[in-house]
């Protein structure tokens, strides 16, 4: 398995593979393919263009399995915090530890760009995404319940933070 940071000519099989993703896991998404299936590839590729969007990217051969992103706050007062988002792996290709791999890389990544924290927000009811955040460092800071509307009804949401800096 090999991880790299995604660039702008990666854009196609981002999409295909975010696509891909939200018809196989719908329940893992606050987006739904019916939000996203029209995003114009240019939109993508100035995701991937833009310096406060760090894309990385699981390969199998040159195959994209799996993604993950964090997007660093514009605000100058929480240019220090990153959010991470976008999170998949292709269910072929789940429990063989990739996404603890992207995760590792995206900390490590962050923390070189001089980021002092991460947050993130995942539903509830998504326990492994839960244990994989909370075995690499990451604490629960507060739920929101109800947040996420499903057709199976309404969905809490926890967030989560893990200190990088020193202090």
């Amino acid at each position: 398995m090999r991880i790299r940071r995604l660039s702008k000519a990666d854009a196609v099989i981002l999409q295909e593979c975010r696509l891909s993703g939200l018809q196989e896991s719908p329940e893992a998404f606050l987006a739904s393919y019916e939000d996203v299936k029209d995003t114009p590839l240019s939109q993508v590729e100035a995701e991937l263009a833009d310096p406060d969007i760090h894309y990385l990217g699981a390969f199998d051969g040159e195959r994209l399995v799996g993604f993950m992103r964090y997007v660093r706050f514009s605000r100058l007062s929480r240019r220090h915090v990153a959010e991470v988002r976008s999170v998949y792996v292709r269910q072929s290709h789940r429990r063989g530890g990739i996404a603890r791999q992207l995760l590792d890389r995206l900390v490590e990544d962050a923390r070189a760009a001089g980021i002092e924290s991460l947050i993130l927000s995942v539903l509830s009811t998504n326990l492994s995404a839960r244990r994989l955040y909370e075995s690499a460092g990451f604490d629960v800071y507060g739920e929101e319940p109800r947040a996420i509307r499903k057709p199976g009804g309404d969905v809490g949401q926890l967030h989560l933070w893990r200190n990088l800096s020193s202090h």
